[in-house]
This record gives structure tokens, sequence and C-alpha cells, in this order.
């Protein structure tokens, strides 16, 4: 999968939120969701969930989430 995909502890750190917050924003706006409805709050965990199996590109994160 190139760069998309690399090893990681499974440690999120504060950059690392920026990032999957910049992906989580898109994608609530897109999908016309409330920030704390329950499906925003189910994408964010799915989100988190891909990062920290070693998913990291912004793209990647938001084509395997949509």
């Amino acid at each position: 999968m190139g760069k998309a995909v690399r090893s990681r502890t499974g440690i999120v750190t504060p950059d690392d939120f920026k990032q999957i917050e910049c992906v989580f924003r898109e994608m609530v706006q897109e999908r016309h969701l409330a920030f704390d409805s329950d499906e925003a709050v189910t994408l964010a965990a799915h989100l988190i969930s891909l990062f920290q199996s070693g998913i990291h590109d912004h793209d990647a994160l938001k084509q395997i989430a949509g």
C-alpha cells in the first residue's frame, strides 16, 4: 500500500490527532452531520482505529472510512 500504511506503536500523538481531526471535520461536513451525532462519534472512533492500525495518509483514511 505504499506510503499510506506505516508501522507504528499505536500511540496517537497530538500531531496525529490534528491529522485525524482534519479528516474527521471534512467527512462530517461532506455528510452534513452534527459533530455530536452518533454517526459522527462512530466515524471519529473508526478514524482513530484506522490510524492506529497504520493508515496515516489523509486520502487513504477518507477512502477507507468512507
